[in-house]
């Protein structure tokens, strides 16, 4: 057993002066993004598509349809493993959820019929230009990305990773087409009754290139696959699906491995 722990010594004695030759290992990169996002409208909003003789068909610029974008930035330390071919990575990520419930906002004066339920003598429609909603997550992203394709000017990789936010802001409006309107405004938002959830949560995929030299600044342009909300009422406007969208990274080596060297006795020294 002390023979072997004696090899064992010896082999990682001579291993580190090997290992301390390998190009840096600790990136910092600085990231912005957008994600686009597919789902239905909460139905706890009482639209009412059938009113102003539109015939109803979801997703048609005649009548009220949702979308959805997310915009992020974030800081991400990564560490690198295999000669730069494994990365894992984190950090802290800021991104402003907006979603957005219009008929068409490219036809000037276009409007939808919004129910109000609160009166029980009568039926009142309001007519809505829109209803928009901002929600700001703090969050902190954790990624694995592995890179099959390394080339001295470029490298192709794909990304796993998951993120965990904490809502930090949440703001709703509703837009009148008749202005008078507005003290109905928090009325038919109580109506609604919905408050979005304020932890968000993802599991997302990408693949990218990334452009320049080893141990210099490099430039990411990456695709972000299909991917998940794990969590639900992420929005009081939209049920979302699941999203796409793209990410430009821009990471910078802070050391090499060569720059931990070892003296006679083993230690190292910086």
């Amino acid at each position: 057993m002390i023979k072997k722990k004696l090899i064992l010594c010896i082999l990682i004695f001579y291993l580190i002066p090997v290992y301390s030759q390998e190009p840096s290992n600790l990136i910092l990169g600085f990231e912005l993004g957008s994600d686009f996002v597919t789902g239905k409208l909460n139905r706890n909003w009482n639209v009412r598509q059938e009113v102003g003789n539109n015939k109803y068909v979801y997703g048609s610029h005649q009548n009220a349809f949702t979308q959805m974008t997310m915009g992020f930035i974030g800081i991400k330390p990564e560490i690198t493993f295999l000669n730069n071919r494994i990365g894992l990575s984190s950090g802290l990520r800021y991104t402003r959820m907006n979603s957005l419930l219009d008929r068409n906002s490219y036809l000037q004066g276009s409007f939808f019929y919004l129910r109000n339920i609160g009166n029980s003598v009568n039926t009142e429609y309001f007519k809505v230009k829109e209803i928009y909603e901002d929600n700001d997550y703090l969050g902190v992203p954790l990624e694995i990305t592995g890179v099959p394709f390394q080339n001295e000017y470029f490298d192709i990789y794909v990304r796993v990773g998951a993120e965990l936010n904490f809502m930090f802001s949440t703001n709703i409006n509703i837009q009148f087409y008749n202005e008078e309107m507005n003290p109905y405004k928090q009325d038919l938002i109580h109506q609604a009754g919905i408050s979005p959830n304020s932890i968000y949560s993802t599991f997302y995929s990408g693949i990218g290139i990334r452009f320049g030299k080893k141990n210099k600044v490099k430039y990411n342009m990456e695709l972000v696959l299909p991917s998940y909300i794990l969590t639900s009422t992420n929005s009081s406007l939209m049920d979302p699906r699941f999203y796409t969208g793209f990410k430009f990274i821009v990471q910078f080596p802070l050391c090499k491995k060569s720059d931990l060297k070892t003296d006679n006795s083993g230690s190292i020294k910086l």
